[in-house]
């Protein structure tokens, strides 16, 4: 009897779901939007606790925000400097902000929600932070154990939430100063938001919002059923939309590449093949990104060349006239050059695989098992690599166990962030085995120090050359071989304007929110 009740009532919905879509005429204005981005959150909407740290928060906002070139713009705060000795950071907020509930946003807010982050399990860094100082309920310092300019990604990650509400529960039933305000959370199957009254930015044109939670199958059914008007979706699926579907092609930096272990085997730790200049350079040679692009991926990808491709602070980037340019990279492949390099460092055919005094070329290539897209890399890598006399076995396995050998042996990672700080963390020799990051132990002091150089500059536009140049000296390295950055993916009803969506970071689905209030109805 209950599982008749649960079938009724989804039947009930998909009705009224598609009963509101059929009531907008093809030129109408909609006020109200059905969409599907991405997973439902398994711990709600609290931003102490991840949500909306690399997406718009909807119900909340921050203390200033990346515009869609990735450049830093106000957004609670008005204006944010940092004390010449790179400590402390004093914020000053906008007059007369207003929660959803009509409360006032103040200071007070800004401080218990950064003190609350601190003392929690949450997923926000916040252990350089020494104190939060309340100046006026408008002004505030933050005081930092040591220098650290990218701090600043807290003002960007952390959104705010209200003191006199936040207890137990509020991700349930979030309060927060974003462009819309919280109406329903059906779980596991959708959550209404209805335009926030008292928001203080550009308000979105669609005053409510439905959006959907289902599976990739799930999506694409309700797309061919038309009770959806914006959904992500696989690449599988991209040929195959609905007649009158737009589909939005957008870059990403949500990138998968090859960690390689970078010291002579040791125990549990490094690689005596990999660890080779040669075999790394050889490999990075012969592999043919075109193909994994165009063939392997459908076109649905760019060729990845850093953890940071397209990026302010990535190696091929630069700033001119406050737009974000970006060189084109070389992509040619050459076996010859490959196998040249190979013969001149020692590592002579014998047969199949080649051999440096006893020693052969081979390894084990770890990615996680189930992943499709993380198995075809690995698979095509392994045949581009071969004609080099380069052994590779791809080795599908779940995350605990590629974490007993990322390092030793090469895994397939994927990365991308809005925040410079992954490169630190990636690359720096202090994170060295530390949990993911730089699992092939690289160190090269002259990347640290202009890492180290980064993070003690005075402003975020002073540490870009820093970033940069410090990716250019890896790039000699080769700790990495990156090899593409997926497109993501959405379709969209014809008439809908996504306006300008910029580069997404890791994660499909949630980021195209960050420009919401820019989205409009083009069909009157």
């Amino acid at each position: 009897m209950k599982a008749i009740t649960v079938i009724l009532f989804m039947f009930y919905l998909l009705l009224m779901t598609s009963a509101a879509i059929a009531q907008e005429q093809p030129g109408s204005q909609p006020e109200s939007l059905v969409i599907a981005l991405g997973k439902e959150p398994d711990s709600g909407f609290d931003p102490i606790y991840g949500w909306g740290k690399y997406n718009n928060p909807l119900f909340q906002s921050s203390l200033i925000k990346r515009n869609s070139q990735l450049a830093l713009i106000d957004d609670i705060a008005k204006q944010w400097t940092l004390s010449e000795d790179k400590i402390i950071w004093a914020i000053e907020i906008k007059s007369h902000l207003l929660f959803s509930d009509g409360k006032a946003l103040t200071s007070d807010d800004i401080k218990f929600t950064f003190d609350k982050a601190k003392a929690s399990a949450s997923i926000h860094d916040l252990t350089n932070l020494d104190e939060v100082i309340i100046k006026s309920p408008t002004s505030l310092i933050f005081r930092l154990k040591h220098p650290d300019i990218n701090f600043i990604d807290n003002f960007i990650n952390l959104a705010i939430v209200p003191k006199h509400i936040y207890a137990k529960g509020y991700g349930q039933h979030p309060v927060g100063s974003g462009p819309y305000q919280f109406v329903r959370w059906d779980k596991g199957q959708q959550l209404l938001l209805a335009v926030n009254p008292h928001y203080y930015g550009e308000k979105p044109q669609f005053e409510q919002l439905t959006i959907v939670f289902s599976d990739e199958d799930s999506r694409y059914a309700r797309l061919m059923a038309g009770q959806l008007q914006l959904a992500s979706i696989a690449p599988r699926y991209a040929s195959l939309l609905p007649r009158g579907f737009k589909l939005w092609s957008i870059n990403s930096v949500d990138n998968r590449g090859i960690a390689w272990p970078m010291v002579k085997a040791s125990g549990d730790i490094g690689n005596d093949v990999t660890a080779d200049l040669a075999i790394r350079t050889a490999i990075d040679l012969v592999i043919d990104r075109n193909i994994l692009v165009n063939q392997l991926l459908d076109g649905h990808a760019t060729p990845a060349y850093s953890i940071s491709d397209g990026l302010p602070w990535g190696s091929g980037a630069e700033i001119d006239n406050g737009v974000l340019v970006t060189r084109d990279r070389e992509s040619r492949v050459n076996l010859d050059k490959a196998q040249q390099l190979l013969d001149e460092a020692g590592w002579l055919q014998k047969g199949a695989v080649r051999q440096k005094q006893g020693l052969k070329a081979a390894f084990s290539l770890y990615y996680l098992a189930g992943d499709s897209i993380r198995e075809q890399l690995a698979l095509t890598v392994a045949q581009m690599v071969k004609p080099l006399g380069i052994s590779v076995t791809p080795r599908g396995e779940s995350w605990e166990t590629i974490y007993k050998h990322m390092h030793s042996q090469p895994v397939l990672f994927g990365f991308g962030s809005h925040s410079a700080s992954e490169v630190r963390y990636v690359h720096h020799s202090q994170y060295r085995g530390v949990e993911y990051f730089n699992a092939g132990y690289y160190s090269n002091p002259l990347v640290d120090k202009a890492l180290d150089d980064a993070q003690h500059s005075l402003t975020w536009e002073d540490s870009l050359p820093y970033w940069q140049a410090a990716q250019r000296l890896i790039e000699q390295d080769r700790p990495w071989s990156w090899l593409v950055n997926l497109k993501h993916l959405y379709a969209a009803h014809p008439c809908l304007d996504l306006a300008k969506p910029g580069i997404e970071p890791h994660g499909h689905g949630w980021p195209l929110a960050n420009n919401i209030s820019e989205w409009r109805w083009l069909c009157h």
